[in-house]
């Protein structure tokens, strides 16, 4: 969920818009065939995959279809059924003008997160296509998504979007540099809710749902009312600063109004000293219990009661006397932009962390994504892709009690009457028993779907899983390129096999759509598979949709005076995997 580019200034100017129209539909130039793409696929059938899985390319960054270009960094993916074998498909597109990461450099995107309306029939053809959110609202890297409807408690469709990002952003007129704290300006880190069914397609910010590094939103079935799960995708190195909130309303038209309460996830008493990820050793088989409690409202939507962005000053320690203090200055809280010594960026983000270390609430390292297990009786059962740190061998944090190398798959399992209740929280894939690139563990696990036959994860790598042109060659045993992994459900419901079903395939590279004026391949591994979703119910048993970021492949270049403004490659694909 991240591209590994040094930072880049700002040129575009865009203003935040709460509720709006985005821009126009427009036609699919062959109505009665629709569009398909002309490039190769970005992904190709994996060691594991099973007989007559087939991968079929359907639009690519860079494709236009009337009006309507189908930008970079294609993420999250859902999807609303409109007809037969017909659905709308929302992708997210995880831009931004502000640098990332850091420190600021000479490359940038041309846009702000924006998310796009896709008209698909059975077998990829695209019939229309649309912006539901633009550049100019003002948004800024949106991660996965996902769609809450009738199963999750809610009256009518709203599409949930996630802006992954921690820096402070002017809210009117040139959006970078803006100053923490000051009027104009909001720290970024919310979710966007848009009711795809209405007239327009609007769309608002849900400030209730926390300020965090949100990499996805996703609502649990089974509660009769929305009880939608959020993970911090934490940027911190250092520390373990990444938690798990749970945002519970009446309806539909609470979470619209906002008027429901966020919670975050503690152990319960007889596991307190439980509370972070390196205290779940490698391969143990501890199992604690949790609870979510609630976040005080403030606190949540971190505005104060002007309608503007809190910090550190704005508030107590529970004895109603001490000051919260400032952000650390040792590098255990993320600095701003270009910025290597000196407090970290102070905020509601900030404001939500220090709360929750005084109320013990449970740390992970970088809850990627989230899904529910789709077995019969089982949607209370959580599984969180938490992508861990990628340190090399020669790489530790003191006092981590180890390296994390390739991350975890956590399962969270629920009270079914009750979602504040967490009856168990155990690790099921363990990925840090073995270094970087080992070729049998999950490389920083990323998106997750689920089936009732399995669970599927995609890859996006850190530097320490990635291979140059040379070690391609030296190290081919292990060289490889963002994979797509499945977890095969056992019979019993127990423990499962894990397999590569798909592999991402870089040959585009500095190929003829490729206009990086550096002319660098990218190492295997700098692409991400990403933002799978199950279409098994629309286009067919085992069929999926998937997107790859071809994060160094350019499609289009402009130099703008000392920096340069690019746009990546990516691809959405569909997937069929037979059994999945």
């Amino acid at each position: 969920m991240r591209h590994r580019f040094p930072g880049r200034l700002l040129t575009a100017v865009s203003a935040l818009i709460v509720v709006g129209a985005s821009t126009a539909s427009v036609s699919a130039a062959d109505p009665q065939n629709g569009f398909k793409t002309k490039q190769p696929p970005m992904l190709a059938a994996g060691p594991d995959a099973p007989l007559g899985t087939e991968i079929k390319p359907i639009i690519t960054v860079g494709d236009t279809i009337g009006g309507y270009r189908y930008e970079a960094i294609p993420d999250g993916i859902s999807l609303l059924p409109s007809g037969k074998n017909e659905a709308h498909v929302f992708v997210n597109h995880e831009t931004s003008t502000v640098p990332f990461p850091y420190p600021v450099g000479a490359l940038n995107d041309f846009d702000n997160a924006q998310a796009s309306r896709l008209v698909i029939r059975n077998g990829g053809a695209i019939l229309d296509a649309s912006m539901i959110i633009p550049s100019i609202a003002g948004y800024h890297r949106f991660c996965s998504s996902f769609l809450g409807t009738s199963a999750t408690g809610f009256s009518r469709p709203i599409l949930f979007n996630n802006e992954e990002g921690i820096d402070w952003v002017n809210e009117t007129g040139t959006q970078w540099p803006a100053t923490e704290g000051a009027d104009n300006a909001r720290e970024i880190g919310a979710v966007v809710a848009s009711d795809v069914t209405a007239a327009g397609t609007p769309y608002k910010t849900i400030w209730g749902m926390g300020r965090l590094n949100h990499e996805n939103s996703v609502g649990v079935p089974g509660y009769g009312k929305p009880v939608l799960l959020s993970g911090d995708d934490s940027f911190n190195q250092v520390a373990a600063q990444s938690q798990v909130y749970a945002y519970i309303a009446d309806d539909a038209d609470a979470v619209w109004a906002d008027t429901g309460t966020l919670y975050a996830f503690v152990p319960d008493d007889a596991y307190a000293s439980v509370n972070d990820y390196f205290d779940f050793a490698i391969n143990s088989t501890t199992d604690i219990s949790g609870h979510f409690i609630p976040v005080p409202k403030a606190i949540a939507t971190g505005k104060d009661a002007a309608g503007n962005d809190v910090t550190s000053a704005d508030f107590f320690e529970d004895d109603g006397v001490t000051p919260f203090p400032p952000p650390p200055s040792n590098g255990t809280w993320q600095r701003g932009p270009g910025v290597t010594s000196g407090p970290g960026i102070d905020g509601p983000q900030w404001v939500l962390e220090h709360w929750g270390d005084m109320h013990n609430v449970f740390q992970f390292l970088r809850i990627e994504d989230i899904a529910t297990d789709k077995r019969p009786g089982m949607s209370n059962v959580i599984y969180l892709a938490d992508s861990g740190r990628g340190l090399r061998e020669d790489q530790a944090f003191a006092p981590q009690a180890f390296r994390s190398t390739n991350g975890r798959i956590w399962k969270m399992v629920l009270d079914p009457s009750n979602p504040t209740t967490v009856r168990s929280l155990t690790v099921l894939i363990e990925g840090d028993d073995n270094p970087v690139k080992t070729v049998g563990e999950i490389h920083q696990p990323d998106n997750l779907e689920t089936t009732p036959n399995g669970l599927y994860v995609t890859e996006d790598p850190g530097s320490a899983q990635q291979f140059d042109a040379t070690q391609q060659v030296s190290d081919a045993a292990r060289a490889t390129t963002a994979r797509l992994w499945q977890y095969k459900f056992s019979g019993t419901g127990t423990d499962g096999t894990l397999g590569v079903v798909a592999k991402v395939d870089q040959s585009a590279d500095e190929g003829p759509t490729d206009v990086d004026s550096a002319a660098a391949p990218g190492r295997w591994g700098e692409w991400e598979s990403t933002g799978i979703v199950d279409v098994s119910s629309i286009f067919g048993p085992g069929k999926f949709l998937i997107n790859v970021q071809a994060h160094t492949l350019f499609v289009e270049q402009q130099v703008v005076t000392s920096w340069t403004n690019k746009r990546e490659g990516g691809q959405l694909l569909l997937i069929t995997i037979p059994g999945g």
